[in-house]
């Protein structure tokens, strides 16, 4: 289980400068990330370390991660994205 300082903090990590991006992690954030487990969510906290273009790339379908594990945490942000949607 994720605590409330670790949250605040991937919390201010989310925020990326580019409304797609910050939609898209905080409503997983918020929605999903808790039904992670622990090495998925130690693959989002990697994912958030990418440049936002790269970032962007990833979650809006256009460049998959050469790691799987990677592409199966973005994959899961995208659907989250597509549930609220």
């Amino acid at each position: 289980m994720t605590n409330i300082a670790d949250k605040n903090r991937l919390h201010w990590q989310c925020r990326r400068g580019m409304l797609e991006l910050d939609d898209m992690l905080h409503s997983f954030l918020q929605h999903g990330f808790d039904d992670l487990a622990k090495n998925e969510r130690d693959q989002f906290e990697n994912l958030l370390t990418c440049h936002d273009n790269l970032l962007l790339e990833y979650l809006m379908g256009r460049t998959v991660p050469s790691d799987p594990d990677t592409a199966h945490v973005v994959n899961k942000i995208r659907a989250a994205a597509q549930a609220a949607t």
